[in-house]
């Protein structure tokens, strides 16, 4: 498997794997991510924010974007700290395949490249089996973080209570 940054051509396979990664979700929990729109996933790619991940056999199995600065979830502005992963996405074939743990390792290497310190990502505060996951990965959760009711983030976001999680490099 490899992780590449996410091109114009991809959209519509992005767009289908949150929207099965959103199925999953509420099955799991009972809330789940707002669906993305193609304008909103088009963005991230123009702006070389969204990677997938890649199978030998040229399938896209995961997405997930990057973010080097995170002033809202993670009161970070200036971006020297750390790289943020956020909306990573699997495809149910392939849970369990061990894509989460390449995606971390693959960011390890980027962080370390860019002098960052930390590994950071976040969940839902109530979302008891991510954040086991999460921990399991080598994340350490450093705490929680009530979000305003109305912020630039996702909407999905807004008003909810996330757990926090870091890796030191």
């Amino acid at each position: 498997m490899r992780i590449e940054q996410t091109i114009m051509t991809d959209i519509s396979s992005v767009e289908k794997i949150y929207t099965e990664a959103i199925a999953y979700q509420h099955h799991q929990t009972g809330y789940s991510w707002y669906p993305f729109s193609s304008s909103f996933i088009k963005q991230e790619i123009e702006e070389k924010r969204n990677f997938k991940v890649v199978t030998d056999e040229d399938e896209i199995a995961g997405v997930f974007s990057v973010m080097n600065v995170d002033p809202i979830i993670w009161n970070d502005d200036k971006g020297k700290e750390a790289i943020y992963l956020h909306r990573m996405a699997i495809l149910n074939n392939y849970r369990g395949k061990n894509i989460a743990k390449r995606v971390v390792e693959w960011a390890m290497i980027e962080a370390f490249k860019s002098k960052k310190k930390f590994i950071r990502i976040d969940t839902w505060a109530s979302n008891k089996k991510l954040i086991t996951y999460y921990q399991n990965l080598g994340f350490r959760l450093i705490g929680k973080k009530q979000l305003p009711p109305k912020s630039n983030l996702p909407a999905h976001y807004n008003n909810i209570e996330v757990s926090l999680f870091e890796i030191k490099l």
